[in-house]
């Protein structure tokens, strides 16, 4: 019984630094590859707690090597767009400026009903009031509303240019991922590579020192630089 103990607290802190190991997510924000990571691990930190012959290094072993692997594809995917597309695939738009993807919803298998049931778990009531609606590749769905349908924020109430109607700055669009440019994202926001070289001219940046750069549908463009390079300016 000793032994048995003994193999079980061994696993149980092998496979307890593991996770920690894999960062901090909920099991609901697990990307795919972390979820099959996870399901493996446990079902090899089970083998030799329910069976005493079998060696405990052919459970540390498989564990060590998996969770190296995972650390170093999540690792890949913050350097290979492709890559991450590969394995975590990409945010889906199914609302758009108002309008309904159909197209989308058919392609991920999602009901209109599913999709008007995630819009009222997200705190809007009415599906008329969606702004975006966008499935991000954990799974979740953010939900934007309408610029008249949410609460006002701060900068809005003290705004007093005279108008009562709050300005809808839409989605940020994310144009730039650490110095590479998203293309697709770029027909989404209506802009060009002429409206991004202009942007990063009159801001002194080279496209290789962006971490990030996203637009809104108003055009106010927001540029973090990388950490080696300094910080980040507001358009």
């Amino acid at each position: 019984m000793a032994t048995v103990l003994l193999r079980a607290l061994i696993i149980y802190i092998t496979f307890g630094v593991s996770m920690r190991l894999m960062g901090k997510r909920q099991i609901g924000e697990f990307r795919l590859s972390e979820l099959v990571t996870t399901l493996v691990l446990s079902e090899i930190a089970a083998i030799p707690i329910t069976d005493i012959n079998i060696p405990l290094l052919y459970a540390l072993v498989p564990i060590i090597m998996i969770l190296t692997l995972e650390i170093a594809l999540s690792y890949a995917e913050t350097k290979w767009n492709l890559l991450k597309r590969a394995i975590s695939g990409k945010p889906s738009i199914l609302i758009a400026r108002g309008v309904v993807n159909q197209r989308e919803l058919l392609r991920l298998r999602i009901g209109i009903n599913e999709l008007v049931a995630q819009v009222r778990q997200s705190g809007v009531g009415d599906i008329a009031d969606v702004n975006y609606a966008i499935l991000e590749d954990n799974g979740r769905m953010t939900v934007l509303p309408k610029v008249d349908k949410r609460p006002p924020t701060t900068e809005e109430l003290r705004d007093v240019l005279g108008s009562t109607q709050p300005r809808d700055t839409g989605l940020a669009h994310v144009l730039i991922i650490d110095g590479k440019i998203i293309k697709e994202n770029l027909k989404l926001a209506e802009k060009n590579e002429n409206f991004i070289m202009k942007n990063l001219s009159e801001h002194k940046f080279t496209l290789s020192e962006v971490l990030l750069f996203t637009c809104n549908d108003t055009g106010e463009v927001n540029i973090i630089k990388k950490e080696n390079v300094g910080g980040g300016k507001k358009k």
